[in-house]
């Protein structure tokens, strides 16, 4: 029985001809009334049975599969795909099909011009979004540069207001910042009319409309602004005048070098166009465009759902390790083929069932099938959760190769949440997962790590030890201690190292490594370090005063070495107190000379031309090129403790330092050991010649006025 065109109509399948395949290169055509198949299979005609006489390349070749799929005779269908097809004057846009239907066999051969033209159309729709969302993204990243320069580095709010205005009326985004209360204190028109809602009794600043969709958008929230994180994403704004609007917001924070204020600076961009224009086709609406995965919107529909069938999962949140670098380096082009890359590697290692989806620049979403569909999460579905955390960190470890061939590496931070255990519901469940996300953050090797109720709490300490410690430099609470150096030839005190200690009050003595990477982390570190070089420029004069010549050396952190204003201010210091510079040492460790080479030249280079010498802190635990040692100016090398202490037992350590103190030697440098605690390490070092030791062996940390005493004594001698 022929085949009418309402069937074919009904079942989607216009324009086409349907023929039925009798034997191999046999057919009985079924349905042929379209006007082009006389030009392109002049052989077929209604209700006749002919042989194909291979005149069309790109269907012969699709049906030698075709032939292959009919001869195992199951229902189903497949699909050439795409190809044009030049017959006389006219191009046409052809797919065909292969299908069993209750035994029987057909072949479709369809005209699928309007589909080809919608998919072109749609690819172009993507390419504009890369293109517009790399853009906004270079725009952001230019205006935020700009104004937290002029805002970090001006006296005070007061000394920038002017240049400040004047660049914000230049930038075509919006922009406000926010004081550390997240009060406003400078906006521009572009932000004023992009919230226009039109009625002026129900006006609101615009500034407190973004947060109020911040908060509720994005589980996030608190934790940005507990940390002092910067944050990038999309918000949705349902009343605007003219129905609905979507931003691309960026949030900053901008730690103030002298005040420890902190300004929080958010850029605005209206993608209101493009988002309806994406609107306009389901699956760009609703995937993410470069890696083609489910993005945040479409990820917390899926959220909800599966916590409305009320089963146990695990929910991951996953975020790119050391992705800023690879941007920094090769661009965003070559970021956004690591990302698509990276996709396709998670994509590959989890389960069909699970959910992944791309919810932010470098961050994605894991909702993890669980085989106790019904039961509470057990051990060995945690178990299941490390194993695939493991599985994908294993996943994105191998190295990516940009197209002119430059290795890029990185890797995952991991946080889990698990339903119904910690939370059951969605914003809970997102929070706590990017909460235990956050955790990871603070350790250097890729790792997942587990929501629970001491993380919350830990959080919440955190952020109280945070508001104390923004308080401690006003309430004089640190101070300054002081471990000495031994020269290990003359058995004097050469120089001592400035360690600062914070006496809270009610609470005692807060451990460095407690409060240092706080400070590190929400950019207190600045202040806190300025106050380092100044207490210890104090010391140097008081020592002075006494006719006690020493060394004092002083550690930087990575964020003090980004400070425009350090080596001013180091001159500042060195002319207040009116000592000689050769009498400061800068300490630091191997990563910040790799993460900021550049700017760590320009520093050393000008420090040295002031007398100031420097030295390399925890040398041997960072990273194995030594090209640096070369082509920048260092006097010391300091072994890290973690290799002093095993140096009489392990033959690897032992090897290691004698290979650090020969190259240092043939390199003109002197070694500093670090961690000397017994008499059989301070032999060994004395022994192959390293120069100078500290550690509990020779002496603590002590305070000023009990290095000052033993000074004093050896001056004596």
């Amino acid at each position: 029985m022929d085949i009418k065109p309402s069937i074919l109509h009904a079942l989607g399948l216009i324009d086409c001809a349907v023929f039925e395949r009798l034997k191999s290169g046999h057919l009985k055509a079924r349905f042929v009334g379209v006007t082009w198949l006389a030009k392109l299979m002049p052989e077929a005609s209604n209700n006749a049975t002919f042989t194909y006489q291979h005149g069309c390349a790109y269907l012969d070749d699709f049906l030698l599969d075709a032939e292959k799929f009919w001869a195992n005779g199951q229902s189903g269908k497949i699909k050439s795909g795409i190809w044009r097809e030049q017959v006389a004057q006219q191009l046409l846009y052809l797919e065909a099909y292969a299908a069993v239907v209750k035994g029987v066999f057909y072949l479709v051969i369809c005209n699928v011009e309007k589909e080809y033209q919608r998919q072109q159309q749609t690819l172009q729709i993507a390419r504009e979004t890369l293109f517009t969302n790399d853009k906004l993204v270079a725009q952001h990243d230019h205006a935020f540069e700009r104004i937290a320069s002029l805002v970090a580095n001006s006296g005070d709010s007061s000394q920038a207001a002017a240049p400040l205005k004047k660049l914000l009326q230049q930038t075509e985004l919006g922009v406000a910042i926010l004081d550390e209360h997240l009060n406003l204190l400078n906006s521009n028109a572009a932000l004023v009319h992009m919230f226009d809602s039109g009625d002026k009794k129900q006006k609101q600043a615009p500034e407190i409309t973004l947060l109020q969709l911040f908060e509720s958008q994005y589980p996030e929230y608190q934790r940005v602004f507990s940390t002092n994180s910067p944050w990038s994403g999309e918000l949705y704004w349902l009343n605007a005048a003219n129905g609905s609007k979507w931003f691309k917001v960026s949030i900053h924070p901008i730690c103030h070098s002298e005040k420890q204020l902190t300004y929080w600076m958010l850029s605005i961009s209206d993608i209101s166009q493009l988002k309806y224009l994406l609107k306009r086709n389901q699956k760009l609406s609703q995937f993410d465009v470069l890696t083609e995965l489910p993005n945040r919107q479409y990820f917390w529909q899926q959220l909800n759902q599966q916590i409305k069938k009320a089963r146990p999962f695990y929910l991951l949140y996953i975020e790119i390790k050391q992705f800023k670098r690879i941007n920094e380096l090769h661009g965003h082009l070559v970021g956004d083929v690591v990302i698509k890359d990276l996709a396709l590697r998670l994509r590959a290692t989890i389960s069909s069932e699970d959910t992944l989806a791309r919810i932010g620049g470098t961050e994605f979403a894991l909702i993890m099938h669980n085989d106790n569909a019904f039961g509470p999460i057990t051990t060995l579905e945690r178990s299941r959760c490390q194993q695939l955390a493991s599985e994908l960190i294993q996943a994105v470890s191998l190295p990516f190769y940009t197209e002119h061939g430059h290795q890029c590496e990185v890797g995952l931070n991991i946080g889990a949440a698990a339903y119904p255990m910690d939370a059951d519901h969605s914003e809970d469940l997102m929070k706590y997962a990017d909460l235990a996300m956050f955790e990871v953050k603070k350790q250097q090797k890729s790792n997942l790590q587990f929501y629970s109720k001491a993380l919350k709490d830990a959080s919440h300490k955190r952020i109280e030890l945070e508001s104390a410690l923004r308080n401690a430099l006003d309430k004089q609470e640190f101070e300054l201690y002081f471990q000495p150096m031994f020269d290990l030839t003359s058995g004097a005190i050469t120089k001592a190292e400035a360690l600062i200690r914070w006496n809270r009050p009610l609470f005692g003595i807060v451990p460095p490594d407690e409060f240092i990477p706080l400070a590190e982390q929400t950019g207190l570190i600045v202040p806190i370090g300025k106050w380092v070089i100044k207490e210890t420029c104090a010391k140097l004069a008081q020592l002075q005063a006494k006719n006690i010549a020493i060394k004092l050396s002083i550690n930087l952190s990575p964020r003090q070495v980004n400070d425009r204003q350090l080596l001013d201010y180091i001159v500042s210091c060195i002319d207040t107190f009116a000592i000689s510079a050769q009498q400061l040492e800068l300490e630091l460790t191997e990563g910040v000379l790799v993460d900021n080479f550049v700017k760590v030249q320009h520093l050393l280079n000008e420090v040295r031309k002031l007398g100031i010498s420097v030295s390399i802190d925890d040398f041997g635990t960072g990273y194995s090129s030594l090209s640096y040692l070369q082509k920048l100016p260092i006097d010391h090398l300091k072994i890290d403790r973690s290799f002093v202490r095993d140096l009489n037992n392990n033959e690897n350590d032992k090897a290691l330092v004698l290979a650090v103190i020969a190259m240092a030697h043939s390199l003109n440098l002197d070694v500093i050991a670090e961690g000397v605690e017994t008499e059989q390490q301070k032999d060994f070092l004395q022994l192959h010649h390293c120069n100078t030791a500290q550690g509990y062996l020779f002496s603590h940390p002590l305070p000023f006025a009990q290095l000052a005493h033993l000074l004093s004594q050896q001056k004596t001698i």
